[in-house]
């Protein structure tokens, strides 16, 4: 195979990677985008809307997950720049601290959800508990498919010799990123408005 035709097909694999995440990700925003206008409807049609003042537990451990969420960003950001350079060791120090930060994300919102159910707060106990557990459940899954993404990327990007491989750093970038900005969304939405 000539060297032409290779660099050829490795653009139409990176175009392809790439157009596949786009629609990956216009997926989830269309899903978040549908459950964020029902909890919208269902709010403004509420006669009473329990929201987590200020102050509150769950307020302040939505804020500890916006941050957390935050940092995770900022350490993707530096395990990727270190993919660019190339140095094996510091993508998987960086980008797994970003995989350590995204579990406790998803342990800190488990103890939220003790907390509510512990104080009557139930996906069944009203509207307010099922779209709250809804959105958070949904985000969070998204995290988890994330995380498992992201220990793929490390593995592959990092397993051979020689260079790193920068295009599935930079595809589960993309998710990782988009799931942060969700994020702050729904704090927004659940927590502040």
């Amino acid at each position: 195979m000539s060297t032409q035709v290779l660099q050829t097909k490795v653009k139409t694999d990176e175009f392809t990677s790439f157009l596949g995440m786009l629609v990956v990700l216009g997926s989830i925003t269309m899903l978040f985008v549908a459950l964020i206008v029902s909890y919208s409807i269902l709010r403004i049609q509420s006669s009473m809307w329990i929201n987590p003042g200020m102050g509150s537990i769950a307020f302040q451990l939505g804020v500890i997950n916006t941050i957390i969420l935050m940092i995770s960003s900022w350490t993707y950001y530096k395990g990727q720049q270190y993919a660019v350079t190339g140095s094996r060791r510091k993508v998987r120090q960086w980008l797994g601290l970003t995989l350590g930060l995204g579990v406790v994300f998803l342990l800190t919102q488990l103890n939220l959800w003790r907390i509510l159910i512990d104080s009557g707060m139930t996906a069944q106990s009203n509207i307010v508990g099922s779209v709250f557990y809804m959105l958070t459940g949904v985000h969070g899954l998204h995290i988890i498919a994330a995380i498992i993404a992201l220990s793929w990327a490390i593995i592959r990007s990092t397993r051979v010799t020689g260079t790193v491989e920068i295009r599935p750093i930079k595809l589960v970038g993309l998710l990782w990123h988009f799931l942060d900005f969700l994020w702050i969304c729904l704090f927004i939405s659940i927590f502040i408005i």
